[in-house]
């Protein structure tokens, strides 16, 4: 393995642990606040921290929201799918993951985004620059 999946693995199980831990603390947006901060910790490139943070927290929402379903046997997520014009509880349970996946990935975007502002990065090779 080289070093940078070492550190997607390590950037994805801290977006899950950071992730869960802010719902705790914060209303449903603590997830972006911890995908960002588990890339600002652990820093990958674009690619590889968007997919880090689109699979750690699409991940932890799908197990939390198919959790939820499960207890009540279904029948909060049949009700609001109906509200949304869905045939079933579990397609929204499939929604609410993509939907916590891609503010997962964007916000662990943000976070690689943030780094790369102060690392320090030679331009040209040009002796004239």
């Amino acid at each position: 393995m080289n070093s940078s999946m070492i550190r997607f693995i390590l950037q994805f199980i801290l977006v899950i642990v950071l992730s869960y831990a802010s719902q705790w603390l914060l209303p449903w947006w603590g997830v972006m606040v911890g995908a960002g901060l588990a890339t600002i910790l652990i820093y990958n490139k674009g690619a590889l921290s968007f997919f880090a943070g689109f699979l750690g927290v699409g991940s932890l929402w799908f197990v939390m929201a198919y959790i939820i379903n499960r207890d009540n046997n279904s029948i909060l997520s049949t009700r609001v799918a109906e509200l949304f014009q869905l045939s079933s509880g579990v397609q929204l349970v499939l929604v609410t993951a993509l939907l916590g996946a891609i503010l997962g990935g964007l916000s662990s975007l943000t976070g690689s985004y943030f780094i790369a502002i102060f690392k320090k990065t030679k331009k040209f090779d040009s002796p004239y620059h």
